[in-house]
């Protein structure tokens, strides 16, 4: 799945960019991120106004998937997914 694949799912359940993961910059509380740097894919945290834990992908598909395990685990939780 791409970036823009993962929106769209994650918008349509309920969980918004900002809210329940980020996109280049920080969320609204301890969430998940993706941005592309130099052209390669990163994930990291959101935390106490910081990213941190940056983790390089071998590519896009491989970022999305690790976003979009804590995006819905952290939607669920907080009972912002919708079916």
């Amino acid at each position: 799945m791409k970036l823009n694949e993962m929106k769209t799912y994650l918008a349509a359940h309920g969980a918004e960019e900002g809210v329940a993961y980020s996109h280049g910059g920080l969320g609204g509380g301890e969430i998940t991120g993706i941005e592309k740097i130099d052209g390669v894919w990163h994930t990291y945290s959101s935390e106490r106004g910081k990213k941190q834990g940056y983790r390089a992908w071998p590519s896009e598909e491989e970022a999305v998937a690790d976003v979009m395990k804590y995006a819905e685990k952290f939607a669920r939780a907080y009972k912002l997914w919708r079916d």
